[in-house]
């Protein structure tokens, strides 16, 4: 990627500091540095040119102030990242510089080393904004359409993260050369952390809304339970469910990572799922999986950028009318009690997306009579996966099968409440390591 960068400043000594600074960058194509001497001229080039990615820009010139600058840059919403480089750096400028729409802050005199890992941290930045733009324009309209509200949450949501996170460690280095600003800047990291935990919770609100409820379940099974612990206030973790006719397709799945990056994976799986399901009519779980496959496969541009972000699942189809249940996993099995047994079927070892997986066969439907059933499990990882207990080890997939086996007797309610007990005591004080999802449906 060459990033190319719009210098303003009023002493033309920055130009060639710059140039220096950054010689072998630029003599190697990845850095373009143009000049411009005042915020008006900015302003101008800006409009002219729009393959700019950053501003770097003084406060103090005539005409127009950086600051002003900052302002104009957010009317006209160009995109482009801007630094200010200022020796005016009070915190009165920095928060409005902050509040302006600036990306990071450098004093002058300038720490060269400080100048270099910002921008380069900022280019950084710029590449995965423009590649996840650059994925996004390539979804198909019903996907973007059905998913806009929740990406421009999360979007505006990491963006503000950065910003606070990266201010927040400023302000802790002045509160020690400053102590006297030591009362307003904890009321300033007070301020955006609310803002923050806001924004993150208001993106929980819009994941939960996204899941189904579970009036379908309770019209078609004998009873049923769903315990859902995200790590954190979003979860990568998600299950779905519809019916259609008289038959119920229920799946759970485990996205790569977890928190907002896994939060915007699983609200990509939903859609896709919904957009599988509905408009191309698929409803054999194999089919189901292979076009997911192939969708996140698409929508992630994987064949060119050998991303490895993608999502375990496991689906079951429940059809009432020929009493039958049709399973196909993605790396997540199917546990069921049966003739007081715990059975389990295998998954294909295989994940949805992720381009170091090359394929050659579809996924594999598995075909059971209701006969065979009494309670089915679906679940992800996360379980499993929780260190604790007096030697601080996992609970491991075997210990979760067996508590199951323990606890089939019992009604629905009191297995979940069972299976939550159990892991927080489990815990023991650790941290909880991954999202945490576990269905279970009486037939």
């Amino acid at each position: 990627m060459n990033c190319k960068i719009l210098l303003v400043d009023d002493e033309p000594y920055v130009e060639d500091m710059m140039k220096q600074k950054f010689r072998s960058a630029i003599r190697e194509g990845k850095i373009t540095f143009e000049y411009v001497s005042s915020g008006f001229d900015a302003i101008d080039k800006l409009k002219a040119d729009d393959t700019f990615d950053l501003v770097l820009t003084d406060i103090n010139m005539p005409g127009m102030t950086g600051l002003t600058l900052l302002e104009k840059i957010k009317e006209h919403t160009f995109f482009v990242k801007t630094i200010v480089i200022s020796a005016y750096s009070d915190l009165e400028n920095i928060r409005t510089a902050m509040n302006r729409g600036a990306f990071d802050f450098i004093t002058k005199p300038v720490d060269l080393v400080d100048l270099e890992k910002t921008i380069y941290k900022t280019i950084e930045e710029i590449k995965l904004l423009k590649e996840g733009h650059k994925a996004a324009k390539e979804l198909d309209q019903a996907l973007i359409d059905k998913a806009k509200a929740q990406q421009e949450a999360l979007e505006n949501l990491l963006e503000k993260e950065k910003i606070i996170l990266e201010q927040n460690e400023r302000l802790e280095n002045l509160v020690v050369e400053r102590t006297a600003q030591l009362q307003q800047q904890k009321s300033l990291v007070e301020e955006k952390n609310k803002e923050i935990l806001d924004s993150i919770h208001y993106a929980s609100h819009l994941q939960q809304a996204i899941l189904p409820q579970p009036d379908i379940l309770k019209n078609h099974f004998k009873d049923h339970f769903i315990l859902y612990r995200p790590k954190d206030i979003v979860s990568g973790d998600f299950y779905w469910m519809e019916k259609i006719d008289n038959t119920v397709v229920v799946s759970v799945a485990d996205c790569t990572g977890h928190g907002v990056a896994g939060a915007l994976m699983s609200m990509l799986g939903v859609s896709l799922l919904n957009q599988i399901v509905y408009e191309q009519g698929a409803t054999s779980p194999a089919k189901i999986l292979d076009k997911l496959h192939e969708a996140v496969s698409k929508s992630l541009q994987q064949s060119q950028n050998n991303s490895n972000q993608g999502m375990d699942i496991a689906i079951c189809c429940f059809n009432f009318d020929t009493k039958q249940v049709i399973y196909a996993g993605a790396n997540r099995p199917l546990v069921f009690v049966a003739s007081k047994e715990l059975k389990i079927i295998a998954p294909d070892k295989t994940p949805i997306g992720g381009s170091q997986f090359e394929r050659t066969n579809g996924f594999t439907n598995h075909v059971l009579p209701f006969t065979d059933f009494e309670i089915a499990y679906l679940f992800t990882d996360g379980y499993a996966d929780q260190f604790g207990g007096e030697h601080s080890k996992k609970i491991m997939t075997k210990k979760l099968k067996e508590i199951l086996l323990e606890i089939k007797n019992h009604e629905m309610p009191a297995q979940k409440k069972f299976l939550n007990d159990f892991f927080t005591t489990w815990m023991n004080g650790n941290e909880q390591v991954d999202d945490v999802l576990i269905a279970g449906l009486k037939i």
